[in-house]
């Protein structure tokens, strides 16, 4: 049974009567509060008077002593003699002589010693001639010096002393010490100064063993003990008297009074302390009139507590219902429900509370969403890196695919030599295949398992077929090579076709495996046995599928008649045909697709030992291949190679251990035709400069650019997601609420590029990485540059063109000078994309892309979804203007819009 709860009134009355007395008391607290502070001030004040007071005395008491000192010693008859009485061993008048000078000039004692610090006679204990004082600070200093200044202990008692020679004939016939005594009289001149009450303390025990007393106070000698007691329980003895440090306050009680005091040390001549000063003032006497104000103040408020209860009733019904409202939402999302829509149309303060709550919940159902949906798609990815990294297995939809497939036949290793260690021959064959898997890796190809001695690659998607082709070019140049002077390589047979494979999973052991059937891998067989080692034996549909690379290149291929295939066509190049039209790129034939198709490139210490080992000449390599870079390899004694994460327009990115950092980072290898520009390189190190000042959880960090044996790197952070394109490729559009939270950090991360000069140009959904919580990262700034920077010579000039068609701005495409609208047009671009999963402007090819991107408006996002929030649309079509000056000024712009939508 729920316990019974108050009526609304008299909730609001208390809540108003407890809003009364907290002023109430907040008024009591800040009198108290500001009471301590001026009391505190007011006692410091006057322990910093009595500290200067002190001060000032002592300096008064030494020169005083000085003065009276050199008169003594300046006298020649005194002081011839003082010479001619201690020769004589006429120590008593000696002594006689010094207390009638005591008498006559005010000193509390005095010390005649000679040149070695043996006493001659003393005030203050005329017995103790003979005695040997040369190890005392303040008679070993004048022995050094001459003169000599500090507080003199004696029996419990402390002095101002000063020490100087006594000369006869301007021979050093001994040494005088005055000093003054410190006693209650010069404590109560302190006291009058300050209004701070003053202890001095010297130390009575001896060795480690502090037991200070009271040489001289202005406190009642049960205060005073008191005192000792309180500084003995704080342990404050040994670092005053001890160590001599000093305690700037000390918080006390004496008879039930506050008090905070200051501790000074007290120094002989040598620096060591004898002594202490310790100040006190009453924090209590000080506090007196702000109690009084204290109880006047809570008499007041008992009335005013009185008098607002009578007006809280009539604010209840007013003021509750919209809070009821937000309570009965707040627990809603509490239970993890955030799909209730609050009014925001009030302007006080409940309308912005409940502005903001509306907003908190539409970016909790953001989050929400964004995390069911990427663990939903989490559930058919493969556990290597990303998307297509690699990696687990996984089940796969059967379906019929168009797939271009290579097989390479490793000859090599179908028969080995007799003799052969079997050991270098499997170390040789996981080399060997480790570069067929950089290769393909490198080309966005899956290597689909191994037979023997043989190899077989699939590539799916567009541009298969020329990727297929350059992985041929590269696997055969790259395992035609000796490694070593005391290799002989076979080349290997690779034939490659292409055509409609079923693929898909089957389980028949532990785990689900894939599985590949289809007419074109019989259609391998057939080309494999018309192949001898290093021919590249191409079907007749591939062959005419990428005629236009041949044709590029000038090399064209006779058709063939198969012997052992039922005699179909085929066609047959060498290693130096492939190495040719290995060489184009998928950017040179015009393909919308961003990804090119990778050089040689040396990679590292290694390669340069291995042409050292082949020797020179026609078997000589002149550049190793990125198929070396494969998992196991290690770049410059530094980065060890863990897989293949994907290529791109500017090189191949792999997954790499950094040896001397100890981490994990993403290492990208740029292709020739980048490191083959010099000026190119050059502009890269100024604008990779500025991509290292973005620090944002939105943008992908860059750590670093260099080279490993002249081929250029660039190091970034390595975070595990999948882009933004392999999302769209998977699912079409994306959510609505996933999508808008996607578009927000897409914008966040650019304008923290721009804030620092840093224009990206190449946003793409292959530039957003996407990490399993949700959270999105720009990547690639590789062509990035400043914004509003002045082309200089060499650089990017008109008429080229950087970057994808699909995303690039109309400006861009006319080869003219971009500033920050250009990346907000791409932005609109990728908008249209996650929302739609189309692009606005279509096209057979690039050039067609591009024609339709200058000269047609794009199609309404709403079209393909129909219900497409208008505000939304207007966003985006406001993004693709062709006019730069009709869209976003600023990325932070856009993000101020996209912020105003709710999911």
């Amino acid at each position: 049974m729920a316990r019974p709860s108050l009526s609304l009134g008299a909730r609001i009355f208390l809540i108003t009567a407890t809003l009364v007395a907290l002023a109430v008391g907040t008024a009591v607290a800040v009198t108290y509060v500001y009471g301590n502070q001026v009391a505190q001030r007011t006692a410091r004040e006057a322990l910093e008077r009595a500290g200067s007071v002190q001060a000032a005395l002592q300096r008064q008491r030494v020169e005083q002593l000085r003065l009276i000192a050199r008169v003594f010693s300046g006298d020649p008859a005194l002081t011839a003699y003082v010479s001619e009485a201690a020769g004589a061993g006429d120590n008593v008048s000696v002594l006689d002589l010094l207390e009638e000078r005591q008498n006559d000039l005010g000193f509390d004692f005095a010390i005649v010693l000679d040149p070695e610090g043996r006493v001659v006679a003393r005030t203050d204990d005329p017995n103790a001639t003979g005695a040997d004082l040369s190890s005392r600070p303040l008679v070993k200093k004048a022995i050094d010096e001459l003169e000599a200044v500090g507080f003199w202990e004696q029996d419990g008692r402390l002095f101002n002393a000063v020490a100087v020679p006594l000369a006869a004939d301007r021979l050093l016939v001994g040494f005088l010490i005055a000093g003054f005594a410190i006693d209650d009289v010069a404590a109560l001149d302190i006291r009058r100064v300050s209004e701070a009450e003053v202890a001095f303390l010297v130390n009575a025990g001896s060795g480690g063993n502090q037991a200070p007393r009271i040489a001289a106070s202005t406190l009642e000698p049960a205060l005073g003990e008191e005192l000792l007691a309180q500084l003995a329980q704080k342990r404050m003895v040994e670092p005053v008297l001890g160590q001599g440090q000093s305690m700037e306050q000390v918080d006390l009680e004496l008879r039930g009074r506050r008090w905070i005091g200051l501790l000074k040390p007290l120094a002989d001549a040598g620096g060591a302390p004898v002594g202490a000063v310790a100040s006190l003032a009453s924090l209590d006497g000080y506090l007196a009139p702000f109690r009084r104000i204290e109880t006047m103040l809570l008499a007041v408020g008992a009335g005013a507590i009185l008098l607002a209860s009578l007006l809280s009733f009539l604010l209840s019904r007013r003021v509750m219902k919209p809070v009821r409202e937000l309570a009965a939402a707040a627990e809603a999302a509490s239970e993890g429900n955030y799909g209730q829509r609050i009014a925001v149309g009030r302007t006080d303060e409940i309308g912005k509370l409940a502005q903001s709550f509306d907003q908190l919940l539409s970016e909790l159902r953001e989050k929400q969403d964004m995390e069911t949906y990427i663990n939903e798609l989490s559930r058919t990815l493969p556990s290597g890196d990303g998307a297509g990294g690699g990696g687990g297995a996984r089940m796969e939809e059967a379906a019929t695919r168009p797939v271009a497939l290579l097989v390479a036949d490793l000859r090599r290793y179908a028969g080995p030599k007799t003799g052969h260690d079997p050991e270098s021959t499997v170390e040789q064959l996981a080399q060997d295949l480790r570069r067929v898997q950089a290769a393909a890796g490198a080309r966005q190809g899956r290597v689909e398992g191994t037979f023997g001695q043989r190899v077989l690659l699939s590539f799916e998607g567009e541009d298969r077929s020329w990727r297929a082709l350059s992985a041929a070019a590269e696997i055969g140049t790259a395992l035609s090579a000796a490694s070593s002077a005391f290799d002989q390589a076979e080349p290997p047979v690779i034939a490659v076709t292409e055509g409609e494979a079923v693929s898909g999973s089957v389980v028949y052991g532990e785990g689900p495996e894939r599985v590949l059937v289809g007419r074109p891998l019989q259609q391998l067989e057939g080309l494999l046995r018309e192949g001898t080692p290093g021919d590249i034996v191409l079907s007749q549909g591939f062959y005419e599928g990428v005629g236009e690379v041949f044709a590029r290149t000038g090399t064209q291929l006779s058709p063939q008649r198969g012997v052992f295939g039922g005699a179909q066509t085929l066609y047959v190049m060498n290693r130096e045909t492939a190495g040719k039209v290995g060489g184009v790129s998928v950017a040179e034939m015009g393909d919308s697709a961003q990804a090119t198709l990778v050089q040689p490139a040396t990679v590292g210490p290694g390669a340069a030992a291995t042409r050292a080992a082949a020797g020179a000449g026609a078997g000589a390599r002149e550049a190793a291949t990125l198929a070396e870079i494969a998992p196991g390899s290690i770049l410059g004694d530094r980065f060890e190679i863990l897989s293949v994460l994907g290529a791109g327009g500017m090189g191949v990115v792999y997954k790499v251990r950094d040896r001397e950092l100890d981490d994990l980072v993403a290492l990208k290898m740029l292709k020739r035709d980048v490191w083959g520009d010099r000026e190119l390189l050059e502009r890269l190190k100024i604008e990779l400069k500025l991509a290292r000042k973005i620090t944002h959880p939105n943008v992908l960090r860059t750590f670093d650019f260099g080279d490993m044996n002249g081929i250029p790197f660039i190091t970034m952070e390595y975070v595990r997601g999948i882009t933004l394109r392999y999302l769209l490729n998977e699912t079409g559009s994306l959510p609505y609420s996933a999508g808008l939270r996607l578009a927000r950090q897409l914008c966040r991360g650019l304008a923290a590029a721009h804030e620092v000069g840093v224009l990206h140009r190449d946003i793409k959904p292959e530039n957003l990485l996407v990490q399993p919580n949700g959270n999105a990262k720009l990547m690639d700034f590789g062509i990035a540059r400043p914004v509003m920077r002045d082309l200089a010579a060499g650089q990017t000039a008109p008429g080229t063109v950087i970057g994808t068609p699909q995303y690039l701005a109309p400006e861009q495409l006319r080869g003219q000078e971009a500033d920050q609208r250009a990346d907000l047009y791409a932005c609109g671009v990728v908008f249209y994309e996650i929302f739609t999963a189309h692009t606005p402007f279509g096209g057979d090819n690039p050039m067609q892309i591009i024609v339709n991107t200058l000269n047609e408006q794009p199609t309404a996002p709403r079209q393909h979804w129909a219900q497409m929030p208008l505000a939304l649309e207007r966003i985006i079509l406001r993004c693709l203007e062709k006019d730069p000056n009709n869209r976003y000024r600023s990325a932070n712009e856009l993000l101020e819009e996209l912020e105003s939508l709710r999911a």
